[in-house]
């Protein structure tokens, strides 16, 4: 393999982007350090190479100090700028213009944009900044704004684990908040600019689509062409995902290498010159790049096919393992936050595998023998087949580390996905280019839609079928980073050294790891058979209690039914190991469940939905347009009545008891039991106490573990619970409530602030 053997410049690309990656990690002092040392290094080798003759290594070590000098101090001039410019300034109120380059989101709650500052306080100044405003903005792409507004750390508008690497990715430095007192001045508006007729364009061509091929059908089509992908349904961006075809999606090398060898074969069918066609084939290419947003993946493979074709001038050799290290330190050097986006990041990673395992695919590709007939169809459809399943298996390795990291999930339906997907996507792409080329002429417009929404809605019947299948497995577990962190540094070893005719051998360590992978999952579900884990989340009022067992999870949803909420428990769901909602359970009714249920359900895939029974007209009007919503997305429902037993992962229970209300308030007091086995747990809104004595009502028992929890009214007076005898401990998710019960000798007591989560075992 020896991947870096003879490849001196791939190397130092790699160095380039590996030393920007730790220039923003490490602190300011000791990337300085760094800096001078590779200096240092840089002139001595120079020095060096002047005096005696230039030699292959000494060539590798000035390029590898050369590269450690530029990616150190690409960031470190950024990093030293903005603390100049804003050193002082966070935390405070300045005056700013600025342009807007990007809509991030826009909604009557808020808005948030990514923006170029041009001065700052009256001075010069070239920064991006994050801009959130308290209402609905009404900037557009390309207007020039100024105003006062107070500037704050870029953290203080991430509000989920991740997303302050994005904004970093993106080149922003600082959040610029804007309230409804101050709001900025349009100076200019954007209309005619640039960013703003492009985009304009844009999604004209996505309308044109859209009319030839109606409905969901010509949505895929438009996404795949053209990568606007907001109209699609939630659902078939989770069933994508779900089946591992979320790169289908993302465009990148491979829908550009379609399109490219579409067009090369129509200019060479009118006889046009090699020279002029590599022009043409070239200006296509930027065109399309600026056409779909110039994202990192597509911006990767159109720097790889300029590389080619300044390898066809200069008639040199080319080289795919250096143009693509090439490419991916050009943009570092263009943006160093690119080192943390995730398109960046996939793309480099999922490639450098397929490049990587490439010789190791032609040689067992070469043991099929060719020949003529039915056999030679045979064999080279086998070919086909094993090449699909190595590059699936190639580019899933590469790109572990950041399923493992960052997603914590991946898909064992890649391989079979891709090999049913990839041959629908060139002919789609075909055709849907060629719709955009002859759209000027409607009734042919429509005949080419004909085939093509065929194709679309096939892809879509795929995924839909294919993503109910348990094919998504959890990276979380405790035994993961003990499979992964090995395989990840054996197989860089492998591929780094010559293994010659044992080349075969680097696909060793994939199968070990796959095979101590199900050894340890088995091992794992063995030994937690008979355990249930329930993570109780608390944030302000609204609260979740999570079963979870092997993998499988209950979701008690005790909140306002925002979906905001539902997806903070689905993602705790999801760092518990679990991938999947096997039941949502809903304890009584909100109106805000059936936009969220219908949001949520396209999300995330949920098994099952019980529903409790409605306790008035209200409750049976929301009950009418959950089951209306349920039934749009397929989603098995269960009525439960109050106080009824419901069994969960075959041997517990839950019950949940008849809300009580009072005339002073319109929220419910909850009570729900849960029975695993011999261990139970109880929990409790914190004026269900005092709800149930002025109803007359008798507690019922108190479980091994009580939570008195903070959703609906907090008590008005000091009220003690009737007590068989003391929990083992009891969770306090309220200071009212804390103030409203005596403590009980032998127990522990837990009290939880505003957002947090306990685990109970």
């Amino acid at each position: 393999m020896a991947i870096f053997r003879n490849r001196p410049l791939a190397a130092a690309c790699v160095v380039l982007i590996l030393s920007a990656a730790g220039a923003f990690l490490l602190p300011f002092s000791f990337v300085l350090v760094f800096l001078s040392i590779a200096a240092v290094a840089l002139i001595a080798l120079i020095a060096w190479s002047i005096v005696r003759r230039m030699t292959g290594r000494k060539l590798l070590l000035l390029l590898l100090a050369l590269a450690l000098f530029l990616g150190t101090g690409r960031v470190l001039f950024d990093r030293y700028r903005a603390r100049r410019l804003l050193g002082d300034r966070i935390g405070t109120e300045v005056s700013v213009v600025f342009v807007v380059e990007e809509i991030y989101s826009r909604s009557a709650y808020g808005s948030s944009l990514r923006v170029r500052v041009t001065e700052l306080e009256g001075e010069p100044c070239r920064i991006r900044a994050l801009l959130t405003t308290e209402n609905l903005s009404p900037l557009y792409l390309g207007d020039t704004v100024s105003g006062r507004v107070n500037c704050a750390d870029i953290a203080a508008s991430c509000y989920y684990e991740g997303q302050e690497s994005s904004y970093v990715a993106d080149g922003m430095v600082a959040t610029l908040e804007v309230s409804e007192e101050s709001e900025p001045t349009l100076i200019k508006s954007g209309s005619g600019s640039f960013a703003a007729r492009l985009s304009d364009f844009r999604y004209r061509l996505h309308h044109r689509l859209t009319e030839a091929v109606k409905g969901e059908k010509g949505e895929l089509i438009g996404a795949l062409l053209l990568g606007i992908r907001d109209p699609l349904e939630n659902s078939t961006v989770r069933d994508f995902r779900r089946v591992g075809l979320s790169h289908l999606l993302a465009l990148s090398g491979l829908h550009l290498s379609v399109l490219v060898g579409i067009l090369d074969l129509f200019l060479r069918a009118v006889r046009l010159g090699k020279r002029p066609r590599i022009c043409a084939l070239f200006l296509f290419c930027i065109g399309y790049l600026f056409l779909t947003g110039c994202s990192f993946s597509m911006l990767r493979a159109v720097l790889m096919l300029c590389i080619l074709q300044a390898a066809f001038f200069c008639k040199g050799d080319y080289d795919a393992f250096t143009a693509l290290c090439f490419g991916g330190a050009a943009m570092v050097m263009m943006a160093p936050g690119a080192v943390f986006d995730l398109s960046f990041q996939m793309t480099m990673l999922a490639t450098f595998g397929i490049l990587a395992f490439g010789p190791l695919q032609t040689r067992l590709t070469r043991w099929i023998p060719a020949c003529k007939g039915i056999r030679g169809i045979l064999y080279r459809a086998l070919r086909a087949v094993i090449s699909s399943l190595l590059i699936t298996l190639s580019a899933t390795v590469a790109i572990l580390p950041i399923q493992w990291l960052i997603f914590g999930e991946m898909s064992i339906l890649t391989p079979l996905a891709n090999l049913l997907m990839i041959p629908l996507t060139a002919p789609l792409l075909t055709l849907g280019l060629l719709m955009l080329a002859l759209c000027a002429v409607p009734w042919l417009t429509a005949i080419l839609g004909i085939p093509a929404g065929a194709i679309a809605e096939l892809m879509l019947a795929v995924t839909s079928r294919l993503s109910p299948w348990e094919g998504m497995v959890s990276l979380r577990y405790d035994f993961v980073p003990f499979i992964l962190i090995p395989l990840f540094l054996v197989t860089a070893v492998l591929l780094c050294v010559d293994l010659k005719k044992r080349a075969p051998l680097v696909l060793t360590p994939v199968a070990v790891a796959a095979i101590a992978f199900a050894v340890c999952l088995a091992v794992s579900n063995h030994m937690g058979s008979g355990k249930v884990e329930a993570v109780y989340r608390n944030v302000g009022k609204n609260e979740g209690l999570l079963l979870l067992r092997n993998g499988n999870a209950v979701l008690c949803d005790i909140s306002n039914g925002s979906r905001t909420q539902l997806q903070e428990d689905y993602m705790l769901l999801q760092q518990h190991c679990a991938t999947d909602i096997d039941v949502l359970l809903l304890t009584h009714y909100h109106e805000r469940q059936i936009a969220s249920l219908s949001d949520f359900s396209g999300m995330v895939m949920i098994r099952s939905l019980w529903l409790p029974e409605p306790q008035n007209d209200s409750d049976k009007e929301i009950l009418v347009d959950l089951l209306r919503v349920a039934m749009q997305a397929e989603l098995p429902v269960t009525i439960y009545a109050y106080d009824t037993p419901l069994t969960v992962f075959g041997a517990g229970e839950i019950t949940v008891l008849a809300p009580l209300y009072e005339d002073r308030s319109v929220e419910p007091a909850l009570w729900m039991d849960v029975l695993i086995g011999e261990t139970s747990l109880t929990y409790q809104s914190g004026a269900y106490s005092e709800y149930a004595r002025h109803a007359g009502k008798e507690e019922p028992h108190v479980a091994d573990y009580l939570i008195l929890g903070s959703h609906g009214p907090v008590p008005h007076e000091a009220v003690l619970p009737i007590l068989a005898e003391s929990p083992r401990e009891i969770v306090i998710a309220h200071e009212r409530i804390l103030l409203c019960y005596e403590p009980l000798f032998d127990t522990r007591y837990v009290y939880l602030p505003a957002e947090r989560t306990y685990v109970l075992k």
